[in-house]
């Protein structure tokens, strides 16, 4: 489920907007770590990328691994490196459980999420499907 509040972006300052008209700010460290990943995928960056993600990273409904299978993954394909430069400069949602996906009107397309982990926030999917 998802909040209805959406992401509206300034110059990479996040706001969530709820449906009540409330601007709250998406915590800065969130907004780090989205910029971080979509700078490092727009270099194709995998090493920066993999410090930015869980270990237990999911990136294929089944075929879940960890978060060097998935960059051996999208290594293989470059289409999926472009699609997380393109979601993660997207507008993003909070969603029911804290975490913030992007982009905010995915559906089955494209999605990555980002959580606070005990380590920080860190992207912890990159999926696409259902």
């Amino acid at each position: 489920m998802r909040f209805l509040s959406y992401l509206v972006t300034f110059d990479f300052l996040f706001f969530a907007i709820a449906a009540d008209g409330a601007v709250q700010a998406i915590p800065s460290q969130a907004q780090a770590v989205i910029q971080q990943v979509h700078r490092a995928a727009k270099a194709k960056d995998y090493s920066a990328i993999e410090k930015l993600m869980v270990q237990e990273f999911v990136w294929s409904f089944g075929g879940d691994g960890d978060a060097k299978q998935a960059i051996q993954a999208w290594k293989a394909d470059p289409r999926a490196i472009k699609e997380l430069h393109r979601v993660t400069g997207s507008q993003c949602v909070l969603v029911q459980d804290g975490s913030v996906e992007c982009p905010s009107e995915a559906g089955i397309g494209y999605r990555a999420r980002f959580k606070k982990t005990p380590e920080g926030w860190l992207m912890v999917s990159f999926v696409t499907g259902d």
